[in-house]
């Protein structure tokens, strides 16, 4: 079985509230997002996003111990077939024809009202240009406008990188357990109510 090391969003996409569109999750977000086309990602174009797995040596080296390959890109996807239907996405980000991130979602996982974000990747060409706290950032916006509550991820305390992406998207540590070889660390961000 694959562990997948991400966020958690609380919310229930199913019953938004009056005045929301009832169109897709992934419709909604492709229109948070201009400048990306956003796509379901699928065994039968993997291949798009085969460069975004790749690209990520380090986060590969720390969670599997080498890099990675086209079969981890397959083995993700298939991951998700565990699931209800309707639960899973799998969801790619390209800009101007190359595929520039890829992020796996769970409607409804573990519980209802959660949204769990098993995994998320930006292709090293795109990194440190903003584009992954860009797509995240309209990843929780329309979680939040959703009905969701509160964003959570699981990071490893090696993820040199990652763990500091979270704490600038504003999320806090909440609980760290003890693994072989590393702590994982349980973070969340909870959406501000209005007063």
């Amino acid at each position: 079985m694959r562990v997948f090391y991400g966020i958690i969003l609380k919310v229930k996409l199913n019953s938004q509230p009056k005045g929301v569109s009832e169109m897709s999750f992934l419709k909604r977000l492709g229109n948070r997002l201009p400048g990306f086309a956003v796509e379901a990602v699928t065994t039968e174009n993997i291949s798009k996003y085969e460069n975004v797995f790749c690209s990520n040596k380090d986060y590969y080296l720390i969670t599997e111990g080498r890099p990675a390959s086209l079969q981890d890109c397959i083995e993700t996807i298939e991951y998700t077939e565990n699931f209800p239907t309707g639960i899973p996405h799998n969801l790619g980000f390209s800009k101007d024809g190359k595929g520039a991130a890829y992020l796996s979602l769970f409607e409804g996982y573990p519980e209802e009202k959660t949204l769990y974000i098993g995994l998320f990747l930006v292709d090293k060409s795109f990194q440190r240009n903003s584009f992954g706290t860009v797509i995240m950032q309209a990843v929780i916006d329309e979680g939040f406008s959703s009905g969701c509550t509160a964003v959570k991820l699981s990071v490893q305390d090696n993820n040199t990188s990652g763990y500091p992406f979270w704490q600038k998207l504003g999320f806090n540590a909440v609980n760290k357990i003890e693994c072989e070889g590393f702590f994982n660390i349980s973070m969340e961000l909870k959406q501000m109510k209005a007063v």
